[in-house]
């Protein structure tokens, strides 16, 4: 409800309130009381008369309490009776009134008594007052009534009422009538069911709005006044308010009204009647939602027609007498006006007729109401129809008439009252006026433009509520005031910018960041909004009067009347809609969001404390939450919205259209036939050959100027173009002023005379055809044609001073109408039109004239435009967004620059989150980088000089945290630690829709990191030797080995050495933190911790391929040095440790693992990121080369099981093996350990395609490392020993047994440990350190699996399907050259060892063969090779203790295989070389033996050797006389260096006992060397009866030769039998070393 505003439609009116106490009154009689009782029916006994108002008690006891009171209704009806009669008897006029002379009255007549004759006449001096009488017969109403809803209404009121209009009442008694006539309305005791209350309301409506008493004070009269207005209020809202017929509400709307504008009354009188008139008029327009929905319209002559009818509210006329006023309705007049501009104007002009007439229809009133015979006419007359649309418009009307700033009769006092009340009229039924044509005709043309010319105005007061009721009507009516809608805000926009010249360049870019694109549709030069009437005037003088930019105040009123219109949620869809895409139309949309976004900041040199930027701001978040919220909206709701609608294409079409519209209107103004080629070739006009469709163009564009449009037609060549033209409008039943009106507002009349004629003639043969009754002929049409345009010109040129009256004009045409004059009547209409409204030419006038004229074509446009196109659907949203999103996006950011408040940080804040939240659902990825690229700036954090070195660590609350510039700087920054949590939250939540967003996100992540302020989970890596483990900020120190300190006293030295000293250093010279610093970094953390960084990657695998894609490579360009902030080269690999690198390849790699199902599409890029890394190892930091590698094979790791990824695992090993030299052993624990989790993982994803010198490749580089070789060698271990050996194949047999050789020889470093351990060196507890024994143990264990592989060898001869030939130095020599190789090993327990196992091999019956070839090779290239190498004296020198007991066992060893081969070799040509061979070794040890063992092994050897040989035939002193035997030449050799051997082998002895020896040697060697399984030599079969088998010869020679002297015949068995077991032990005991040797 708004507060009541003076104002009246009405003139200055008398006094309501004042009555001359001598007035002459006719006073109100009141009803018989026989009539008003005249429905009751009575007994004839006198007892049933009386006991009637006796029973009266009982009866009111009965009846229920009615809503509203509680106290006996005719209890309470009698004391308003008693408050009246009192009041009346406290004046002098009825105090002396008595009843002494009482006349017989009906009760008298009831009994049957007779009255006097002269009674009647009723002169006696003591007659009771009529006002009295009226109360008694009310009582005695009362005494016959039961119940308060059989009580007459109007006989209750009557009594009342007629003290209410008696002028010989005061003050206090109409006072006291009123207030008893408000009760019984609100009490209810009126109510809607009472008898005969239509009739009663009527009476009431009369009696208050017809009010007389004498006057007293004004504070007095002015109460009674009061209670007027109360009463009118109460009547008209109370529920038999509804049966007021509309007479009688215009009667109360007049009084009402006419209390408003009396200045003479109080303010807080007329504020009282602006409240009761707010109330009247929210009851009347409430009153519209049940009024039925006409069918038809007014023209068409439907019901609402007759609802419509015109009740006119005239001015209250002055009667003689000043003191007394009459309020008076006149009911359907004849003709009203339906411009203001007239109805103004004949208000002013009202002649002393007129109010004669309306003198007479109120005394008329008058006397009605006090003719005592009315109340029973009254009661006859059917009952009044209910009030309804008739009242409601001529209300309308009369407050809309209030609002024409051009009647000067009107005050500004008055205008506030009436927008007042009429705000709330729309408030209660704005969209039910839109049912009716009639109402809405008022509000369509008058009511806005009135309202739009009040908006121009600098007077506070008025525009604000000008403008809160020009929002009221476009919130209810909108859809029915499409171009009211455009040219009102098309108004805001001009008034609130300033003119082009004073435009200053914005503190923003408004394209986000992109140079400004050109504005789509360009506006025709004569109009600031095409389409639409200019707001603009000129002064009476014709001078340009400028639309003054609005400041200050008015310019926050009309920011918030644009605010209210942004409030709509369709608003500035609803502007795209139906004005952007327009033909006709402006580009308001665009428009709109310019305005906004230019004026959405504070203006920095005229600081005030208006918040006018702080409203656009709003309106243009509003816009944006507007399309968020409706992004909510369900699919199949969406799809009902749409269905109605115009689809985006249709749109985008039209949109096309008026682009091709606004250009060729440009052109056409330029050159009007260009313009029109233009148009016709893009198919807007069908073809330039046919004049209708040219025509029918030029007359409906509203673009095209109106002056070239008039010279255009005007051509001779256009002349049938001009016909059709003039032929497009109807002219019928129209005089020819209408008809020459109408068509010449389509264009401005050419200068030329000759054209004028030409279309002059045209016209006047068009209006001629249509046979018009005053027009004789075509040529009198031209000349009356040409008449009205001179008259025109001379009616209202300022420039002619005496204007031509009627009878000039009629002479002017006189005779010309076909030899005849034209009708009087017809010129006097014509001269009065022309007169009185001026045929205003286009482009010719502004002001007043020009905006009329503006309007109405406004108006003729609105007939065939259509309604407003409500949109709530997010069909359009998209392209809303995508063309508005760079200058709203600016905005918002600078606002945020510039923000000083919460609330404004608030707003920004959250139309970046809603842009985002936009572009994400509309997948325009570009828009969501620029917005993450912006938020990330207003974090500042990305471009950071902060050196991580300053940093500082300091324990706060038994918590470490990190205090460094960049945590105490964006600590202070309150608007950084804002934008960081939005941007994190944005990328949290739309990642999938980042593409280079990535890249800034990732260097805050980058700079965050290397200032210790992410969380310790982002930090947390994993480790192929410590699991799980923490990025290093820092490289580890390595302690440096610093030289003693020179002992020095003097202080020159003493200061040097303080100077110079590492513990001096500016770390330990800075201060600490202080507390604010502190602070700072604590509030930074709590930040960090705020943005949930560690959530940003924990569901990276839902990102799609594409973002993820975009993330990988932002990684590695963050990684590689790069900056989004500054374009730099990216710097050159360095070998100082970057933890920042080491972060962001760590969180590659991690989300590679994650992704591993889509590494197809990320490995290109990781691969290339570690290739860079790892092929440049060299100059990259260590750390760094070690976590590319551990990252590489994690990845070779996770795609071991995919097939597909086989060749991508193979290139990263392979790049492996790349690595240089000098930084293989710093990776090389991590890389081992790495490939041997990929050799568990899945052995299979290498064996089928695995490039075997590689991986086998990596395994030796890294075979004498002291930490990785354990993982080297438990991966050939695992690799070996896995599905029984089947890994071990064709292709790489060679491999695995090269690698096995290295890790046996990296059993050399044993060797330090024993020879420390002989040579007595104290200070080790152990001779040899934990690495040395695992060296050991693995050299140990290699030859043992090096001596295995004899298993696979006959499997993989089978898979190999190689040569035969070439089989056995395949895969048979390369393990005896290995066994051989580790017989010379530095270490004497793997020489040992290796001793063993040689031994095992050379005796295995598989490597036993036919071929001679292979022995021969076994000879030369192992066993000879071995006895070679044991006489280097560089390899003795290592071990030369040792050495000595391996050449003991060697010689043994070269010994028995040589007898082990023997017997196959004796038909070999090259035996004898070969022996002596070995003799040349055995003598070359006996040369170089530095201790006996040496000494007693090598004889003894060869004892075995000559014993076992003399078993044969070729080795026997019978074939010494033959040359060349082996006898003589195995002797000649021995005797050099063991001259002594023959006689010691074979002394001198008996025939016989000489036979059994030889017999016996015979025996055993057969027996020793058939157990072994190979072929006898031809010729040679075993002794018979031998049947025992030795499996290896480890009888040492030895024990043959001490105990053969003393063996006699009949002991031969018993030595057979003491041999074999003395060997059986003797391999049993090496079999026992071997198993202790491994353990």
């Amino acid at each position: 409800m708004t507060d009541g505003l003076s104002s009246s439609a009405l003139p200055p009116r008398a006094h309501l309130h004042s009555a001359s106490t001598g007035a002459a009154t006719v006073p109100l009689a009141a009803a018989p009381a026989s009539a008003l009782a005249s429905s009751a029916s009575h007994s004839n006994t006198l007892a049933k008369r009386l006991t009637t108002q006796r029973s009266h008690q009982s009866i009111v006891q009965e009846e229920d309490d009615t809503p509203g009171y509680e106290l006996q209704w005719s209890h309470l009806i009698h004391a308003e009776i008693i408050s009246v009669t009192s009041a009346m008897r406290r004046n002098s006029r009825w105090s002396g009134m008595s009843v002494s002379g009482m006349s017989m009255g009906s009760l008298g007549m009831n009994m049957g008594l007779r009255g006097r004759e002269n009674q009647k006449d009723g002169t006696y001096r003591n007659q009771e007052s009529p006002l009295m009488v009226g109360f008694n017969e009310l009582r005695s109403r009362l005494a016959t009534t039961s119940s308060a809803k059989d009580m007459d209404a109007v006989a209750l009121l009557e009594p009342f009422l007629q003290v209410i209009q008696s002028g010989d009442t005061n003050g206090p008694i109409t006072g006291a009538a009123l207030t008893s006539v408000e009760k019984f309305l609100m009490y209810k005791i009126i109510n809607k069911d009472s008898p005969n209350v239509s009739h009663a309301m009527q009476r009431l409506a009369v009696a208050a709005t017809h009010c007389k008493f004498e006057a007293s004070d004004s504070v007095s009269d002015e109460i009674v006044l009061l209670k007027i207005l109360q009463v009118l209020r109460v009547a008209l809202t109370s529920g038999p308010g509804n049966t007021l017929s509309d007479e009688s509400v215009c009667s109360m709307i007049e009084t009402g009204l006419s209390m408003c504008c009396q200045l003479q009354l109080s303010e807080m009188l007329r504020k009282s009647a602006e409240h009761t008139m707010t109330v009247i008029t929210q009851t009347m327009f409430e009153k519209l939602r049940t009024i039925p929905f006409p069918i038809e319209s007014v023209e068409g002559g439907s019901a609402e027609a007759d609802e419509s009818e015109t009740i006119l509210v005239q001015p209250a006329s002055m009667q003689d007498n000043t003191d007394q006023v009459n309020l008076t309705i006149n009911h359907n007049p004849a003709t009203v006006e339906t411009e203001a501009e007239a109805i103004l104007s004949e208000r002013s002009r009202t002649d002393a007729d007129e109010r004669e007439k309306l003198h007479e229809n109120e005394k008329e009133n008058a006397t009605l109401s006090n003719d005592p015979e009315s109340a029973e006419t009254l009661l006859e007359v059917e009952p009044p129809k209910s009030y309804g649309l008739p009242s409601i418009r001529e209300l309308l009307r009369v407050l809309i008439s209030l609002l024409n700033p051009q009647d000067q009769q009107h005050t500004d006092r008055m205008r506030l009252m009436a927008l007042s009340i009429l705000d709330v009229a729309l408030e209660a039924g704005g969209r039910s006026i839109t049912k009716f044509h009639a109402l809405m005709a008022l509000v369509s043309d008058d009511m806005c433009k009135h309202l739009f010319q009040l908006a121009r105005t600098d007077n506070i007061p008025i525009l604000a509520l000008a403008l809160r009721v020009i929002s009221t009507v476009f919130d209810t009516m909108k859809t029915h005031l499409k171009l009211q809608q455009e040219l009102f805000l098309s108004f805001l926009l001009d008034r609130l910018s300033p003119p082009v010249f004073a435009i200053k360049p914005l503190p923003f870019n408004p394209d986000f960041g992109e140079p400004p694109r050109p504005i789509v549709t360009p506006e025709p030069e004569n109009s600031p909004r095409a389409g639409s009437p200019s707001p603009s005037v000129k002064s009476s003088k014709g001078e340009k009067v400028e639309l003054t930019t609005a400041h200050g105040e008015v310019r926050e009123l009309l920011l918030e009347c644009l605010g209210q219109f942004a409030r709509a949620p369709t608003f500035m869809v609803d502007l795209w809609v139906n004005y952007d895409c327009g033909l006709d139309c402006g580009d308001l949309f665009q428009d709109m969001v310019k305005f906004l976004t230019r004026n959405s900041f504070p203006e920095s040199t005229t600081y005030s404390a208006s918040n006018s930027h702080m409203l656009c701001m709003d309106s243009l978040l509003f816009f944006i939450n507007h399309m968020v919220d409706r992004l909510s909206i369900p699919k199949e709701e969406a799809a009902i919205m749409d269905r109605d609608l115009d689809s985006y294409d249709t749109l985008f079409k039209r949109r096309q259209q008026k682009e091709i519209l606004v250009e060729g209107a440009a052109k056409f103004d330029k050159n009007p036939k260009a313009g029109l080629v233009f148009l016709e070739a893009n198919k807007m006009i069908s073809s330039l050959n046919d004049p209708a469709g040219v025509a029918l163009f030029l007359k409906t564009s509203t673009r095209l100027s109106k002056s070239l449009l008039g010279e255009y037609l005007a051509k001779p060549a256009n002349s049938e173009i001009l016909k059709q033209f003039i032929q497009s409008f109807d002219f019928n039943g129209k005089r020819l002023d209408e008809s020459l009106r109408e068509l010449l507002e389509t264009f401005r009349l050419p200068g030329e005379s000759q054209q004028i004629e030409r279309i002059m003639e045209l016209f006047a043969a068009t209006y001629f055809a249509t046979k018009p009754r005053a027009i004789a002929s075509q040529d009198a049409a031209f000349i009356l044609g040409y008449a009205v345009v001179m008259l025109n010109t001379d009616q209202h040129n300022r420039v002619v001073k005496g204007r031509m009256s009627l009878e000039q004009f009629s002479k002017n045409l006189k005779g010309v109408n076909n030899n005849e004059n034209f009708p009087p009547e017809y010129l006097a209409e014509i001269y009065e039109a022309i007169r009185k409204r001026e045929i205003v030419l286009p482009q010719e006038h502004e002001g007043q004239l020009g905006f009329n004229y503006a309007w109405k074509e406004l108006l003729r446009r609105a007939e065939t435009t259509g309604p407003l196109t409500v949109s709530h659907t997010a069909m359009y949203d998209k392209e809303l967004f995508t063309s508005s999103w760079k200058p709203i996006m600016s905005a918002i950011s600078y606002a945020f620059n510039v923000a000083q408040d919460d609330a404004t940080l608030q707003k920004s804040l959250t139309g970046y989150y809603q842009c985002a939240i936009l572009a994400a659902h509309f997948k325009l990825s570009d828009i969501f980088d620029r917005i993450t690229m912006s938020l990330a700036r207003m974090t500042g954090l990305l471009d950071t000089p902060h050196n991580p070195a300053d940093n500082r660590d300091v324990v706060v609350e038994g918590s470490t945290i990190t205090v460094s510039d960049l945590a105490v700087q964006f600590g202070k920054s309150y608007k950084g630690q804002l934008a960081a949590v939005v941007t994190f939250g944005v990328a949290n939540e739309h990642g999938n829709m980042i593409r280079s967003g990535w890249k800034p996100i990732l260097e805050i992540i980058k700079n965050l990191f290397v200032n210790s302020l992410l969380p310790g989970s982002m930090l947390e890596v994993e480790d192929f030797l410590a699991g799980t483990t923490m990025i290093l900020l820092k490289a580890p120190v390595v302690p440096e080995v610093k030289d003693k300190v020179r002992q020095d006293s003097s202080l020159l030295s003493t200061l040097s050495s303080y100077l110079l000293s590492s513990s001096y250093s500016y770390e330990t010279a800075r201060e600490d933190p202080t507390p604010e610093e502190i602070e700072s970094t604590r509030c930074t953390a709590d930040c960090v911790a705020a943005c949930r960084l560690e959530e940003l990657f924990t569901d990276i695998r839902l990102l799609e391929d594409l973002p993820l894609t975009q993330l990988m490579e932002a990684i590695k360009f963050v990684a590689d040095g790069n900056s989004v902030v500054k374009t730099t080269k990216a710097p050159t690999p360095s070998k100082l440790y970057n933890p920042a690198s080491v972060f962001f390849l760590e969180l590659m790699i991690s989300l590679t693992v994650q992704n591993r199902y889509r590494v197809q599409a990320l490995w290109p890029i990781v691969f290339e990121h570690l290739s860079d890394i790892i092929r440049e190892a060299g100059s990259q930091s260590v750390l760094l080369v070690e976590r590319a590698v551990v990252g590489l094979l994690r990845l070779c790791i996770r795609l071991a099981h995919k097939d597909d990824m086989s060749k991508e695992v193979l290139d990263a090993l392979d790049l492996l093996l790349g690595l240089p030299i000098d930084v293989v052993p710093e990776v090389a624990e991590q890389m081992m350990a790495g490939v041997l989790n990929l050799l568990k993982a899945d052995t299979s994803c290498v064996r089928p395609n695995l490039n075997w010198d590689v991986l086998f490749a990596l395994l030796s580089s890294t075979s004498n490392h002291p930490e990785a070789a354990k993982y080297s060698f438990e991966a050939i271990s695992m690799f070996v020993a896995e599905n029984d050996g089947e890994n071990v194949s064709v292709e790489n047999y060679a491999d695995c047994v090269d690698l096995l050789i290295r890790f046996a020889a990296a059993g050399a470093v044993g060797a330090d440990g024993v020879l420390k351990q002989e040579s007595g060196q104290r200070g080790h507890k152990s001779h040899m350190s934990k690495a040395q024994a695992n060296a050991v143990e693995r050299a140990k264990k290699a030859v043992e699996m090096l001596y295995k592989l004899h298993s696979q060898a006959p499997r993989l001869i089978t898979q190999s399907k190689m040569n035969p030939e070439l089989t056995w130095s395949a895969y048979w020599f390369p393990i005896l050259v290995g066994l051989t190789q580790q017989c010379s090993n530095p270490c004497r327990e793997v020489r040992n060892h290796a001793m063993i196992y040689l031994q095992r091999a050379l005796l295995l019956p598989e490597i036993v063969t036919d071929k001679i070839s292979e022995w021969v090779v076994v000879f030369d290239k192992v066993l000879f090779k071995l006895l070679e190498d044991l006489l280097r004296p560089e390899i003795v020198q290592q071990d030369p203790a040792g050495f000595e007991e391996t050449r003991s066992k060697a010689c043994a060893i070269v010994c028995k295989t040589f007898l082990h081969y023997y017997f196959r070799l004796l038909e070999w040509e090259g035996l004898q070389a070969l022996w002596m061979n070995v003799l040349d070794y055995m003598d070359a040890f006996m040369q170089t033996a530095q201790s006996d063992q040496l000494y007693e092994a090598v004889p003894e050897s060869l004892k075995n050797c000559l014993l076992v040989m003399s078993t044969s035939d070729t080795f026997s002193e019978s074939m010494a006389n033959m040359p060349g035997n082996l006898w003589n030449v195995t002797w000649n050799r021995i005797n050099k260096f063991l001259p002594n051997l023959k006689a010691e082998v074979f002394p001198p002895q008996s025939s016989e006992s000489g036979s059994s020896y030889a017999a016996l040697m015979m025996g055993v060697g057969k027996t020793l060397f058939s157990g072994s399984g190979a072929a006898d030599p031809v010729g040679m079969k075993p002794a018979s009866g031998s049947s025992t088998s030795v499996s290896s010869p480890s009888v040492e020679a030895g024990v043959v030769a001490q105990e053969s002297p003393s063996i006699h015949n009949s002991d031969v068995a018993t030595g057979v039998d003491h041999i074999v077991s003395q060997q059986q032990q003797e391999q049993q005991q090496l079999i026992h070393e071997d198993e202790s040797s491994l353990l």
